[in-house]
């Protein structure tokens, strides 16, 4: 059975990228094809007895795209079972850098020429809301590499699900929310182990600081809450096919109990979902490791307040941009 992809998404997504890999993997490839004709060209790659493996980009650069898409990507699924549609997108901040960086305009610009960059791909977004329920695969190309893009292409393609891969990052208020999360959890509402002495210089990563962080009541059910957030969304978002999932946890100054929280959540998370690659990282201090595949603690679910004990990672500058 021959396999044909369609390929969609928002003008830089990556789809020139992921139309180059797909042709690199042998896939017989077609950029930009008017809606018209596109029934017809997969007719013609179904009758060809040189075409197993083709990719179609059909996307809004199209003008009549808005209008007929939907009732051609319905039609497509219903007389070509071995066709999927992959769609392409990213977040509007890295879409607005991409498109900074590259000094190109915008494909929209020439349908609506008094809207800003920033319009334009707000308006774009929504024009593929309306056709969410249609994609066999939805990709989202914030956080991946040209790279990280191949490796995952590849993996689709040899019907492996993908390893998602899932940060806790604990920050600081006070120096910005980070722009790479995906969920922002606030914990500034806890008590501050800033304000005893013996703690102020100790970080959450310190036993006796997450044992003080842990005693109260409010931690202890603001930890259950968030976990139990993170647990329903995780599977969701692999079912979605993200590649890369960030959980951020802040508080006022991002050493104490965003820290704290941050580990205990990736260790438990890491406990449950064994097949999933968890990261914890700490922006305020320049540190960031694996925690799954290092090997977790064994303790009871229960025992939420232990921590792993020791000192956090010297002489590493803090990350930039996380």
């Amino acid at each position: 059975m021959k396999q044909i992809v369609v390929l969609t998404g928002e003008s830089g997504a990556g789809k020139t990228s992921a139309l180059r890999h797909l042709e690199d993997l042998g896939f017989y490839a077609i950029d930009n094809i008017p809606l018209s004709l596109v029934e017809e060209l997969i007719d013609l790659i179904e009758e060809s007895s040189k075409i197993e493996k083709a990719v179609l980009v059909v996307d809004a650069r199209s003008p009549e795209f808005e209008q007929k898409a939907r009732e051609l990507f319905s039609r497509l699924k219903e007389r070509h079972p071995n066709l999927s549609i992959w769609y392409l997108t990213a977040r509007k901040e890295k879409l607005l850098n991409r498109f900074k960086e590259t000094r190109r305009p915008h494909p929209f610009q020439r349908f609506y020429p008094d809207k800003n960059l920033e319009e334009l791909i707000e308006r774009e977004k929504e024009v593929y809301e309306k056709l969410f329920s249609l994609f066999d695969r939805t990709i989202d190309t914030t956080n991946l590499t040209v790279h990280d893009l191949k490796r995952l292409i590849k993996e689709l393609l040899l019907l492996q699900k993908p390893q998602l891969q899932v940060t806790f990052l604990s920050f600081g208020f006070k120096f910005g929310v980070p722009q790479t999360a995906d969920n922002v959890f606030d914990v500034r509402f806890l008590p501050n182990p800033h304000f005893v002495p013996e703690l102020k210089r100790k970080t959450g990563m310190d036993q006796e600081v997450a044992d003080y962080i842990f005693r109260f009541p409010e931690s202890q059910e603001a930890l259950k809450k968030i976990k139990e957030l993170v647990l329903f969304t995780l599977p969701q978002y692999e079912k979605e096919g993200k590649a890369y999932v960030t959980y951020a946890v802040g508080c006022t100054g991002g050493q104490h109990r965003s820290v704290a929280f941050a580990e205990i959540l990736a260790e438990e998370v890491a406990r449950e979902f064994p097949e999933f690659q968890i990261f914890v990282e700490h922006r305020e201090q320049g540190v960031r490791r694996r925690v799954s595949e290092e090997g977790c603690s064994g303790r009871p679910p229960e025992e939420l307040s232990r921590l792993p004990s020791g000192e956090p990672e010297k002489g590493r500058k803090p990350l930039q941009g996380r």
